[in-house]
């Protein structure tokens, strides 16, 4: 039910203790929780742990807020999964619970951050990989391969059949799923990686401003013929010439360009 909370309770703090109450009162038996946190979305304000927080403040006047809090409200996120973990704990059910973090999409265009010595600017709403490429931690003690990482190409069409594996739920076959389990990878086996993924996105919904691509590890193939080095062009300013590309390149983007391809009356008819 709808209730308004005026005693200056803080949003995430209300979200996350409701998810405690359903996993307690869930203990007994199997359950999903999906939770997708407040955290770390606009409008960048001051968290319970911040210096200047106030209580009864009705909040930021203006949509983005101020990008110098966006550290503390991933501060306080973490402190919220660690709220969750420990939760589990207390229920005695850790060691029979799978955890998953993932991110939506990349951080909104006034946050800054640093990645490997060099400064990242939000992307969100772009298709390069500060907009695409997200976080995505998984845990289950005692099966998961802890303190691994797997640079194999996950997108989230494999979410469902992963979860299915992990929770040994039959896929129907008559249901046509893009997506494939990640499960062994997870367990440190080889599985079995995907080759390219592929994403279509309009923030508008509409077709003619779609960016549409498919990508590997390193190269990424637009419908519009950009071919980029993401690897050593993560920006995507100089699209790779296709008069200079080596024999590699050249085998790689015609494996794009096929599974392009292969997409090309996915849309549906009534898609403008």
């Amino acid at each position: 039910k709808q209730v308004d909370y005026t005693g200056g309770e803080y949003g995430p703090d209300v979200v996350s203790d409701y998810a405690l109450d359903f996993m307690t009162r869930n203990r007994d038996n199997p359950f999903l929780l999906y939770y997708p946190m407040i955290l770390t979305h606009c409008p960048f304000e001051p968290t319970p742990d911040s210096e200047s927080w106030d209580p009864s403040s009705p909040g930021s006047e203006t949509y983005k807020g101020d990008s110098k809090y966006f550290g503390d409200m991933v501060s306080y996120m973490d402190s919220i999964v660690g709220k969750i973990d420990r939760h589990l704990e207390k229920l005695g059910i850790r060691d029979n619970t799978i955890l998953m973090f993932l991110g939506d999409n990349g951080t909104d265009k006034p946050v800054v951050s640093m990645l490997d010595g060099r400064e990242v600017a939000g992307a969100k709403a772009m298709t390069t990989d500060a907009g695409t490429r997200v976080p995505f931690i998984a845990n289950w003690p005692g099966v998961f391969s802890e303190g691994s990482v797997c640079t194999d190409l996950v997108d989230m069409s494999d979410f469902l059949p992963t979860l299915c594996q992990c929770a040994d739920v039959p896929v129907p076959s008559t249901l046509a799923l893009d997506g494939r389990s990640f499960l062994p990878q997870l367990k440190g086996q080889p599985g079995n990686p995907r080759d390219w993924i592929y994403i279509w996105y309009a923030r508008s919904g509409v077709r003619g401003e779609a960016r549409e691509f498919t990508r590997n590890q390193r190269y990424k193939l637009y419908k519009t013929g950009e071919f980029y080095d993401v690897k050593s062009d993560p920006l995507e300013t100089a699209p790779i010439s296709t008069v200079d590309l080596s024999s590699e390149q050249a085998q790689t983007r015609n494996i794009l360009q096929n599974a392009l391809d292969s997409f090309a009356d996915a849309r549906p008819d009534n898609l403008n």
